[in-house]
């Protein structure tokens, strides 16, 4: 009997059980499927500050704007990792012209000045072509989704 024969016998009448690892099955991630993680989790946070700069590059406001808090986060394994995010933002008294790292800069409290948005963002972080991008950016009646 040729082997094509015999492996499809064995496929079709004995091997009909999954051939995957145990620890695969008991896996949480469903690659396709969008899940809830932690807005703590340190890889949200990233894509929080990259939601951000992707935002200062994009808006033409004279001040920087950081990340107050990450209120939702979602992950999605597909062509590497995408989190889907919902982040609350707001303008510092940095201003734009010149270059700050934005964990220096404060809030602005003055009234006026004081703008808080908040963005809906998906951070695709592709690890091994060294590739971030932000496809989508919504906050409050702003799109520059690409």
């Amino acid at each position: 009997m040729s082997s094509v024969w015999v492996m499809f016998i064995f496929t079709t009448y004995i091997g009909t059980g999954t051939y995957c690892a145990p620890d695969f099955q008991m896996t949480t991630v469903d690659p396709g499927f969008p899940r809830n993680i932690s807005t703590d989790n340190p890889a949200v946070q990233k894509a929080a500050r990259v939601t951000v700069y992707a935002y200062n590059n994009k808006s033409n406001d004279s001040f920087l704007f950081k990340d107050l808090a990450v209120q939702k986060a979602m992950i999605q394994i597909v062509k590497g990792i995408k989190y889907l995010l919902q982040t609350k933002i707001g303008r510092t008294v940095c201003p734009k012209k010149e270059f700050y790292n934005l964990d220096q800069c404060d809030f602005q409290q003055d009234s006026p000045l004081k703008q808080t948005f908040t963005c809906y963002s998906e951070v695709w972080n592709i690890t091994w072509l060294h590739v971030e991008k932000v496809p989508v950016l919504r906050c409050q009646g702003l799109d520059w989704s690409e």
